[in-house]
């Protein structure tokens, strides 16, 4: 099989600042150390020596263990994680969209998959040429054309390549349906779900309290705590009980040649084809309106996300036949599932 390698290393001013950063953080943990006593001492020192260790580790991984982008014929050898170096293997028709995006002096490109979005930044190769020569290998092998302008530049764009096939917003009177079926369930049960989060979060600070006397460190008195962590406690259970109150909100869905992305407010997720296992359309019914709901079968969940009309339905589901997914009739909507 062939394949393309490619230097993908931080450039060397990257390498410099970071050491420079961690050395700094090395120096002032040390420098706090000589001022503190027992656990909390011994603490700051050990946090010295793990800084100091990832300044070295900074400049020594740029010089002893470079990194390399691979291309194959049919996926990208991506590297990234620090201070350990992972390998992702991006396959390229698991690639759901791609989109130039850069806002400073060295341009770059996305690539949305279902484990994520990996970004490749010209800043990273040798020269401009490797870069370009990277980008167009990985646009001939998806069949995605990103726009350039005469020169053969990139240029910024801000939505994502190819244009959807289906597009539309999930109607605001499914949101009503959700918040509905939270709100009806008995009240005894989401008092007790929230009283069980409330001890959770409760325990887990005064878990914090007892690390703190432990370490011989100053804290609030006795009766102050309590009040602190009662009042802590009481506002994300407030924030807990909100959220399983109002479960669902408006959601944007694009359907691509790939696979699929939902936006949720700010929150973006792609999912490829491949990673499907089944689907299937439920109907239901509330305030004399009915609701077509799409439900996939992913390895760890179910997407469920609710159809506009009969017309999106059957382009779906003849999308799915295309691509050669199975129907699931069994498949339930989650909120149905739970007590």
């Amino acid at each position: 099989m062939n394949s393309l390698r490619y230097d993908f290393n931080l450039p060397w001013r990257g390498a410099v600042i970071g050491a420079v950063f961690y050395a700094g953080l090395s120096f002032f943990m040390a420098h706090l150390a000589k001022n503190g006593a027992g656990a909390f001492s011994i603490c700051l020192i050990s946090l010295s020596v793990l800084f100091a260790i990832l300044a070295l580790f900074m400049v020594a991984r740029r010089i002893i263990f470079p990194r390399m982008l691979e291309l194959t014929d049919d996926a990208i050898l991506f590297p990234h994680g620090f201070p350990k170096t992972r390998i992702t293997r991006i396959v390229f028709g698991d690639i759901v969209g791609m989109r130039d995006g850069t806002l400073t002096a060295h341009p770059s490109f996305s690539m949305a998959t279902g484990n994520g979005t990996f970004e490749i930044g010209a800043a990273r190769f040798k020269n401009i040429e490797h870069y370009h020569a990277v980008r167009n290998f990985i646009c001939s092998k998806t069949s995605i054309m990103l726009p350039e302008d005469k020169s053969g530049q990139s240029v910024w764009k801000t939505g994502w390549s190819p244009n959807p096939i289906l597009c539309w917003k999930e109607p605001e009177d499914y949101i009503r349906y959700r918040t509905h079926i939270a709100v009806s369930k008995p009240l005894l049960l989401r008092l007790a779900r929230a009283g069980w989060f409330f001890a959770h979060c409760f325990g887990f600070i005064l878990l914090c309290r007892l690390i703190l006397n432990f370490s011989q460190l100053p804290t609030f008195p006795d009766a102050g705590f309590l009040v602190l962590a009662a009042f802590v406690t009481v506002f994300f259970t407030s924030l807990h009980w909100l959220n399983a109150t109002y479960p669902a909100r408006v959601t944007q869905i694009t359907v691509r040649e790939n696979g699929i992305t939902q936006l949720s407010g700010k929150q973006t997720a792609n999912l490829n084809y491949g990673d499907c296992r089944g689907w299937t359309v439920v109907e239901r019914g509330f305030e004399g309106h009915t609701f077509h709901i799409l439900l996939l079968q992913r390895p760890k969940y179910v997407f469920e996300v609710a159809l506009p009309d009969i017309n999106t339905r059957d382009r779906l589901i003849q999308i799915f036949n295309d691509k050669k997914i199975s129907q699931l009739r069994d498949l339930k909507p989650s909120w149905e599932l739970r007590l």
